[in-house]
């Protein structure tokens, strides 16, 4: 069975050791290969963590830029994992309207201090360092980034992005959260070389030892310590303003 191969797999790998795992994932391979009841598959994968007392974090973001976001009731527009999460399994999500996240086993409350900033002080991002957290990538190649990036960006306060505050309202049921959340933007939206892009830091960092990368059958899998990484992309980005956008060189 293709869920008993990625376990078995993971099994040999650091990842065992963790504290926290932050996965990126695209489950549609997966889901072709997984047979008759797929959810008990993704379960099984999920439980694999949870057993081990690692606590398992996934994005959920919605992108609700006004209006209101529900913690319970608004869907997750960033694939299969976060969703099916929130339907079948008891978890926490942060209350950041555009960047929530889902977190579930031993230590899923780390989601519930994180402040209204997504990638400045409070966020995941943040809290997560020196936390003994690994990276896990399921069929989402290194190559795509990650929102870490943005953090680093805001970190070193690069001119091409800004805080901008979003007046969305924010609700855990029936009770009002609040709102005035904050994500680090573009300025320009028109011009292209401010787009976002991590093919440049990905030249760079694709070799590192510390990078394990596996496959099996329709499975890419890439595995990373969250620290090591966190302190590589910001080294990148003091020796070059432009390593995560396009940029003109």
């Amino acid at each position: 069975m293709i869920i008993d191969k990625l376990n078995s797999a993971l099994n040999k790998t650091d990842i065992i050791f963790s504290k926290y795992v932050y996965i990126y994932s695209d489950f549609r391979a997966f889901l072709n290969q997984a047979g008759r009841n797929p959810e008990k598959k993704v379960l099984k994968f999920l439980n694999f963590f949870t057993d081990k007392g690692i606590t398992c974090i996934t994005p959920a973001f919605s992108y609700t830029t006004a209006g209101s976001f529900n913690l319970r009731k608004t869907s997750s527009r960033v694939g299969f994992l976060s969703n099916f999460i929130l339907k079948n399994c008891k978890h926490e999500r942060s209350n950041h309207p555009i960047f929530s996240y889902i977190a579930l086993g031993k230590n899923k409350k780390i989601l519930k201090n994180l402040g209204k900033s997504a990638f400045g002080k409070k966020s995941l991002h943040e809290t997560l360092i020196n936390k003994n957290c690994f990276f896990l990538h399921l069929n989402r190649p290194l190559i795509k980034g990650n929102t870490m990036m943005h953090h680093i960006e805001q970190k070193n306060q690069i001119k091409y992005r800004f805080e901008k505050t979003f007046r969305t309202k924010v609700f855990d049921r029936n009770n009002y959260m609040g709102t005035n959340f904050k994500a680090f933007v573009r300025k320009d939206m028109i011009n292209k070389y401010s787009l976002g892009t991590f093919k440049k830091a990905y030249k760079k960092l694709k070799n590192s030892k510390y990078i394990n990368k596996k496959r099996i059958k329709d499975l890419d899998i890439t595995i990373y310590p969250y620290d090591i990484f966190y302190k590589d992309m910001d080294n990148l980005l003091k020796k070059n303003k432009k390593i995560f956008i396009l940029g003109k060189n």
